[in-house]
């Protein structure tokens, strides 16, 4: 629980650098990329290619489609300017986005902690929480000009680890073999792709600064392909 619970916070401190300054246009660009690139190369590195070595092309590939086939977007890429509505909006889906996501990974914590490599699996966890708080955090600020708001969502949607620690420890222990937790990391995995495409990238191109997100992807990408380095 306790290393579930430091992971976990690490969302605080991302959205603590999100509101320091508020975002303009282009510092939106640029985090909004941040996000994708984050969220991308950890769905495919991590929670995809990685699972499908291990555990089988159909079933990973059927989980992690199952997952990016929950998010039913209509309307991402309508055309339009950033609204602070829309950003409100945006903030909430990558709160509950990362909560599922989040979950998962506490079950992970939680499992992991019985081994040698329990301390190092939380500390890649909370590393590449820190641009997960600023997404976050990031678009809430910059709708609603509320810093508390932006780093209370964001630390919400990081105490999701523990909680799944908890339901894991108390719950799940029995029938959660690492095979059914690789297959739901995939179905989070899915769902984060498909928050990429849909959400993410149009409400990027909007900020009109696609230099700026285009850095933030190769940034975004760079900082998470590190963070799973670290806690190889």
């Amino acid at each position: 629980m306790t290393l579930s619970t430091l992971a976990g916070l690490a969302t605080t401190l991302g959205a603590v650098v999100a509101v320091w300054k508020k975002p303009d246009a282009r510092a939106m660009a640029f985090l909004l990329g941040v996000a994708i690139g984050v969220m991308t190369s950890l769905s495919f590195v991590e929670l995809y290619a990685k699972n499908v070595i291990e555990h089988g092309f159909w079933s990973v590939t059927a989980a992690t489609l199952g997952g990016a086939g929950t998010d039913d977007e209509k309307d991402a890429i309508a055309a339009g300017r950033v609204s602070r509505a829309r950003l409100l909006r945006l903030g909430i889906l990558m709160a509950f986005a990362m909560t599922l996501h989040n979950l998962p990974e506490g079950f992970a914590v939680a499992c992991a902690s019985y081994t040698t490599i329990g301390p190092t699996m939380a500390f890649a966890i909370g590393m590449h929480n820190v641009p997960e708080g600023i997404i976050i955090a990031a678009p809430v600020y910059a709708a609603t000009g509320s810093r508390s708001r932006a780093i209370l969502l964001a630390t919400a949607s990081g105490l999701s680890e523990p909680v799944g620690a908890l339901i894991a420890l108390k719950f799940m222990k029995p029938y959660l073999t690492p095979t059914r937790l690789e297959h739901l990391l995939a179905g989070t995995g899915g769902i984060m792709v498909a928050v990429c495409a849909l959400e993410l990238w149009p409400e990027a191109r909007k900020c009109g600064n696609s230099d700026n997100m285009y850095r933030g992807v190769i940034f975004g990408a760079a900082l998470m392909m590190l963070t799973l380095y670290l806690g190889a």
